[in-house]
């Protein structure tokens, strides 16, 4: 009998290379295959009127953008779907946390303590900014009438912010022209066929997207939080330690409540990772459901709506809310 169970050790390596192989393919857990894009979510902000500043037309976001891949995805992961998939999918503002690589010459996208990786096997490597503006940059060659907001934040404190700084110029100064760096609200038409940089460290490219953490757990009447910004004020909803009700309350009092104008941006993120081991997809399948549910107003000044696990439908809710032109 022991020879026999000797005999078969052999099989388990075998089947561990096997299910890293089917990981790799999407085949053993499907839910993150890329979808068909959808056509009219591709090219959704084609119609709109050249004039419209960006704040207000309503835009389907993306919390923690990159995090389709990282490890562990249990309590981390915020994305199945990759960078192009949401662009296709009608996503225009993506939430990019960075960090400083090893060698402080490039730009790492991470959230938290996890790295975010280019595939879901442990051998991947690194998800860098340059990998997520060559995507958008790809995108909107082929969709030159869409923009798309980078709202940058660097995630490790530890980094320094001058190094980051640096790489973003660097980055910028390689096609001016596909950029708007002015910390200003530019226009759809100033913004089509380039990547608008949102940022939420201090410095000089971009506009200035910094608001005051809203960690704290503490339920608040009025959820949103008001911030100057030289040209143009931030109006932000971010409880992201609030439990499923309170957050979902917050994001309906932001819904009826929003402030969003021509010279003001509204952030409302569905998102939240509440409790000591948070899992962000049991959230999100909630907080998801009920906005589909949601009777919103079309022509209501919503701003930006950002989702964890986004997928088409979610992002042709807030679409649909825009009025033509």
């Amino acid at each position: 009998m022991k020879k026999k169970k000797i005999r078969y050790l052999w099989l388990i390596p075998l089947a561990v290379l096997l299910a890293a192989a089917l990981y790799a393919a999407g085949l053993l857990y499907p839910d993150g295959k890329e979808q068909l894009p959808d056509p009219a979510l591709s090219d959704w902000m084609s119609p709109l009127d050249d004039n419209r500043p960006l704040s207000l037309i309503n835009i389907p976001g993306t919390h923690d953008s990159g995090t389709r891949y990282i490890f562990p995805d249990y309590f981390l992961q915020d994305q199945d779907t990759g960078i192009l998939q949401q662009l296709e999918n009608g996503y225009r503002y993506l939430d990019v946390r960075v960090a400083l690589n090893k060698d402080r010459r490039g730009l790492e996208i991470i959230h938290a303590f996890g790295t975010c990786r280019t595939g879901p096997a442990v051998w991947s490597k690194a998800l860098t900014f340059d990998d997520l503006v060559a995507d958008t940059l790809a995108f909107l060659d082929a969709h030159p009438r869409e923009t798309v907001i980078f709202c940058v934040k660097p995630e490790r404190s530890g980094d320094d912010a001058s190094y980051i700084r640096g790489l973003l110029a660097d980055k910028v100064a390689q096609a001016p022209d596909r950029w708007f760096v002015e910390n200003r609200i530019p226009t759809l038409g100033e913004a089509r066929g380039r990547i608008v940089l949102c940022r939420r460290y201090e410095g000089d490219l971009g506009l200035n997207f910094y608001w005051d953490d809203q960690g704290d757990p503490t339920v608040l009447e009025n959820p949103i939080a008001i911030a100057g910004n030289g040209s143009f004020t931030l109006a932000v909803q971010d409880r992201y330690h609030y439990g499923v009700e309170d957050k979902w309350n917050a994001v309906q009092y932001t819904l009826r409540n929003t402030t969003a104008t021509e010279d003001t941006f509204c952030l409302n993120f569905l998102s939240t990772a509440q409790g000591k081991l948070p899992h962000p997809r049991s959230f999100a399948a909630e907080l998801n459901a009920r906005f589909l549910a949601e009777e919103l107003t079309a022509g209501s000044p919503y701003g930006v709506i950002l989702f964890d696990f986004a997928d088409a439908d979610l992002a042709q809710a807030v679409i649909d809310t825009n009025l033509l032109p």
